[in-house]
């Protein structure tokens, strides 16, 4: 019965845990989902802002909700958005859309921990 017990319990903490970001998934997304089309993973522009020290320049939630939905954040006007309008003259000027598929959380947490590495 102990034993039973044990692999249940074994099974549903298993099930409950929760995958963790991955650096090296992270850049193999930035390359393959178009992310390098627009970005450097340096600090040279492209057609968007370089990324070299983007989570030193913002923090973990506005990335997060950068890569959920770009253009939602863009409108919403705050936080690094305002300088990030600035930096490239877009003040007054609605965000071009990705032209990307809809990340999910994991490759969200994968490309965030990704970025801390630049």
């Amino acid at each position: 019965m102990r034993v039973i017990l044990l692999a249940a319990a074994m099974i549903f903490a298993l099930g409950t845990v929760k995958a963790h970001a991955d650096a090296a998934a992270g850049e193999a997304l930035f390359d393959s989902a178009k992310c390098k089309q627009c970005h450097n993973p340096s600090d040279k522009k492209k057609v968007g802002p370089g990324l070299t020290g983007i989570m030193k320049r913002t923090d973990e939630a506005w990335t997060r909700a950068w890569l959920k939905n770009a253009v939602a954040v863009w409108e919403a006007n705050q936080g690094y958005t305002v300088e990030l309008k600035k930096s490239m003259n877009k003040a007054d000027k609605p965000k071009p859309a990705h032209k990307t598929r809809e990340l999910t959380d994991q490759e969200i947490s994968d490309l965030v921990d990704y970025l801390k590495t630049l």
